[in-house]
């Protein structure tokens, strides 16, 4: 799953605007506090305004490494906003980012890119059946498949309850749909073991080639509408 933080920094820009601050970078601070303090301390100061300068600077050290702290731990809970709370992949919330991420690229370089929305078949009967531990058991299985036959570039989120979806980047709509033909088929034949007992377990699947004047709510919707028919064909023929 691609979580990544990117770390940006800013350039001097020349010709400052009249009463602009250009802020020192900070090893630029840090070495004029040290030379400032080494002059108190060689000046002729009373020992104890030395000392209280010091302390001041002391004290300043330590706040600067709360707030680089604070720092890190912010970005740490960014990153885990964008996860599901159960599973190794994206959750809604950073699918929804991935996607919005995919179709600028997609504007600007024309490039192909497929979206397969999954649903599971009869999950909730795995629940009722089997109980919420078996239905956690069922989820885990699926994203082991849906990672482990999909690539690092590619995608993989979980929606909301049994629902995923996957971005095939480079990849066109026959090709996705071969993709999805394939979790299937792996799905179906992995065979999932909860508690002794063999759960049988399949998907449903829709597949769509993301346009570059999608919107993340147009996107989702086609591919969930597609799903839909493929499971009432499916429902027909049985």
């Amino acid at each position: 799953m691609p979580n990544k933080a990117k770390q940006t920094r800013m350039e001097k820009q020349p010709g400052a605007r009249p009463g602009q601050k250009i802020r020192a970078a900070g090893p630029r601070r840090q070495a004029l506090a040290a030379k400032t303090l080494s002059a108190i301390q060689q000046s002729d100061f009373p020992p104890a305004a030395r000392s209280a300068v010091g302390q001041l600077m002391a004290e300043l050290d330590r706040l600067k490494e709360e707030l680089n702290a604070a720092r890190g731990r912010v970005i740490e809970l960014e990153n885990r906003a964008d996860e599901d709370v159960l599973l190794p992949v994206l959750n809604r919330r950073g699918f929804d980012r991935e996607l919005a991420r995919t179709l600028a690229y997609i504007d600007r370089h024309g490039t192909d890119v497929s979206l397969i929305y999954i649903d599971l078949d009869d999950f909730k009967a795995i629940n009722d059946i089997h109980g919420h531990g078996a239905g956690d058991a069922a989820l885990f299985h699926v994203t082991d498949i849906l990672i482990a036959n999909v690539r690092r570039s590619d995608i993989v989120a979980r929606l909301g309850g049994d629902e995923f979806a996957v971005l095939l980047h480079r990849a066109g709509k026959d090709a996705a749909a071969k993709k999805a033909d394939q979790l299937a088929r792996a799905l179906a034949s992995s065979g999932l073991v909860h508690d002794g007992k063999e759960i049988p377990m399949s998907l449903t699947a829709g597949v769509t080639l993301l346009r570059a004047d999608d919107t993340i709510a147009a996107a989702l919707e086609r591919a969930d509408k597609l799903m839909y028919e493929a499971k009432g064909r499916a429902t027909h023929r049985a």
